[in-house]
């Protein structure tokens, strides 16, 4: 496609990019909703979106793509995956053809059918190598708002986990230590990950998360109180341990903790979970 820019990077130039992407790969996909797009908000991590409202698709690309130092592949191809989303029914009004738009990824190998493959990975080694410059430059004020925010949220959670009488660190690897056998492993070495408290948060709403770089799975700091029921903390513990042993399926993981007998502690701590987690997540979170 094209990289020299004869007009400013505005909601046409935007409007222009979306078009050739659309007639060069897309134009075989289904019209569902009228698309509108338009820059969002300065951001670090979320590059662009795209949503189904009063049946529009409103994409969304991150206002830092208006800067000319940002090259035009780049946008291309942060509008291409959200093209991608688009032609899977995400914020469309087309059949979903998946149930998760990113899961097994879908959308890379998308652009790779359509012939964008070398664009994605191009942009990719681009924001790996100049993003953290680009972010840095342009929003020193955004960066000092986020750690100043981060502080406050880490002297909160802080005050929150030393509490007396709540579920320590060391009581996080206990479990560990007595559940893992029970799924066979056999030696600390052969543990996949090590566990801690997230400090989570009111958007993560999960009571577990697995950062798989870090090799760490991260418990939500709430499940330190002692009120939350202690099959709740093992069953968290438990399903990521059968979960990197014997696959990602629920059935494969129900499967392992059935044989390990630890089905009971998987039914108790789901109810609760359904039952009680988003009130007492509501009435508890330090954040709130």
């Amino acid at each position: 496609m094209p990289e020299t820019e004869t007009s400013p990077r505005d909601t046409a130039w935007l409007e222009e990019r979306v078009k050739l992407l659309w007639e060069n790969h897309f134009s075989d996909v289904p019209q569902g909703y009228p698309i509108v797009v338009r820059f969002g908000t300065r951001a670090q991590r979320r590059f662009g979106s795209i949503s189904g409202r009063n049946g529009v698709s409103l994409i969304t690309v991150n206002m830092l793509y208006a800067l000319p130092d940002v090259p035009v592949y780049v946008v291309d191809e942060t509008l291409a995956h959200e093209l991608a989303h688009y032609a899977h029914g995400f914020g469309s009004g087309l059949p979903r053809l998946y149930v998760d738009p990113h899961r097994g990824g879908v959308v890379t190998m998308e652009l790779e059918k359509r012939g964008l493959g070398e664009v994605h990975r191009i942009a990719e080694a681009w924001r790996e190598t100049h993003w953290g410059n680009v972010y840095g430059e342009c929003c020193d004020d955004l960066v000092q708002r986020r750690a100043a925010k981060t502080e406050a949220t880490n002297e909160r959670w802080d005050a929150f986990l030393s509490r007396p009488g709540g579920r320590t660190q060391a009581d996080l690897e206990h479990r560990l230590d007595l559940l893992a056998p029970r799924l066979g492993y056999k030696f600390d070495h052969e543990l996949p990950f090590n566990v801690g408290w997230l400090r989570a948060t009111t958007r993560q709403v999960s009571p577990s998360y697995l950062l798989a770089r870090s090799r760490l799975v991260e418990l939500h700091g709430l499940l330190t109180d002692r009120r939350v029921p202690a099959a709740v903390v093992d069953f968290e513990l438990a399903y990521w341990l059968a979960r990197q042993a014997y696959g990602t399926s629920w059935k494969a993981v129900h499967s392992a903790l059935c044989a390990a007998k630890l089905d009971s502690i998987a039914e108790e701590a789901l109810q609760w979970r359904k039952a009680r987690w988003p009130g007492f997540r509501a009435r508890n979170h330090p954040l709130r």
